[in-house]
Protein backbone atom coordinates (compact mmCIF):
# COMPACT_ATOMS: atom_id res chain seq x y z
CA UNK A 1 0.00 0.00 0.00
CA UNK A 2 1.65 3.55 -0.86
CA UNK A 3 1.47 6.35 1.26
CA UNK A 4 -0.84 8.32 0.05
CA UNK A 5 -3.38 5.77 0.01
CA UNK A 6 -3.08 4.97 3.50
CA UNK A 7 -3.16 8.70 4.40
CA UNK A 8 -6.19 9.05 2.66
CA UNK A 9 -7.80 6.05 4.56
CA UNK A 10 -6.39 7.41 8.03
CA UNK A 11 -8.12 11.14 7.43
CA UNK A 12 -11.32 8.99 6.51
CA UNK A 13 -10.89 6.98 10.13
CA UNK A 14 -10.32 10.81 11.87
CA UNK A 15 -13.08 11.97 10.20
CA UNK A 16 -15.26 8.93 11.13
CA UNK A 17 -13.52 9.17 14.85
CA UNK A 18 -14.69 12.87 16.16
CA UNK A 19 -17.98 12.59 14.35
CA UNK A 20 -18.54 9.47 16.65
CA UNK A 21 -17.17 11.50 19.22
CA UNK A 22 -19.20 14.51 18.77
CA UNK A 23 -22.42 11.99 18.57
CA UNK A 24 -21.71 10.29 21.83
CA UNK A 25 -20.95 14.46 23.00
CA UNK A 26 -17.62 13.10 24.57
CA UNK A 27 -14.73 14.87 25.60
CA UNK A 28 -11.81 14.76 24.45
CA UNK A 29 -9.09 15.71 26.47
CA UNK A 30 -5.16 14.43 27.59
CA UNK A 31 -5.67 12.20 24.43
CA UNK A 32 -2.45 9.83 23.89
CA UNK A 33 -0.49 8.88 20.83
CA UNK A 34 -1.85 5.52 21.48
CA UNK A 35 -4.98 5.65 22.22
CA UNK A 36 -5.58 8.15 18.39
CA UNK A 37 -3.12 5.06 17.10
CA UNK A 38 -6.16 2.80 18.27
CA UNK A 39 -9.08 4.64 17.58
CA UNK A 40 -7.28 4.91 13.60
CA UNK A 41 -6.26 1.54 13.68
CA UNK A 42 -9.78 0.27 14.42
CA UNK A 43 -11.57 2.23 11.90
CA UNK A 44 -9.08 1.13 8.90
CA UNK A 45 -11.03 -1.88 6.65
CA UNK A 46 -9.95 -5.12 7.44
CA UNK A 47 -8.46 -5.18 3.99
CA UNK A 48 -6.16 -1.90 5.00
CA UNK A 49 -4.99 -3.30 8.16
CA UNK A 50 -3.42 -6.60 6.66
CA UNK A 51 -1.78 -4.38 4.17
CA UNK A 52 0.17 -1.95 7.04
CA UNK A 53 1.56 -2.00 10.37
CA UNK A 54 0.60 -0.07 13.36
CA UNK A 55 3.94 1.57 12.98
CA UNK A 56 2.77 2.95 9.58
CA UNK A 57 -0.44 4.38 10.56
CA UNK A 58 1.58 5.88 13.55
CA UNK A 59 4.27 7.53 11.07
CA UNK A 60 1.27 8.58 8.56
CA UNK A 61 -0.68 10.49 11.64
CA UNK A 62 2.67 11.98 12.79
CA UNK A 63 3.12 13.46 9.20
CA UNK A 64 -0.42 14.65 8.75
CA UNK A 65 -0.28 16.36 12.01
CA UNK A 66 2.64 18.02 10.67
CA UNK A 67 0.93 19.20 7.83
CA UNK A 68 -1.60 20.15 9.40
CA UNK A 69 0.47 22.09 11.76
CA UNK A 70 2.10 23.87 9.29
CA UNK A 71 -1.02 24.64 7.21
CA UNK A 72 -1.78 26.19 10.04
CA UNK A 73 0.44 28.67 10.44
CA UNK A 74 0.82 29.43 6.78
CA UNK A 75 -2.55 30.40 7.28
CA UNK A 76 -1.80 32.37 10.17
CA UNK A 77 0.75 34.20 8.43
CA UNK A 78 -1.41 34.94 5.12
CA UNK A 79 -4.44 36.58 7.80
CA UNK A 80 -1.98 38.89 9.58
CA UNK A 81 -2.14 42.56 8.21
CA UNK A 82 0.95 43.44 6.55
CA UNK A 83 2.87 46.41 7.40
CA UNK A 84 2.20 49.71 4.88
CA UNK A 85 5.05 51.31 3.41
Amino acid sequence: MNRTELRGWIEDALTRHDRDTRERTETVENVTVEEIVDAVWGRLPLTIRRQTSRAQVQASLTMLTLRHGIAMTRDDVDTTPGLES
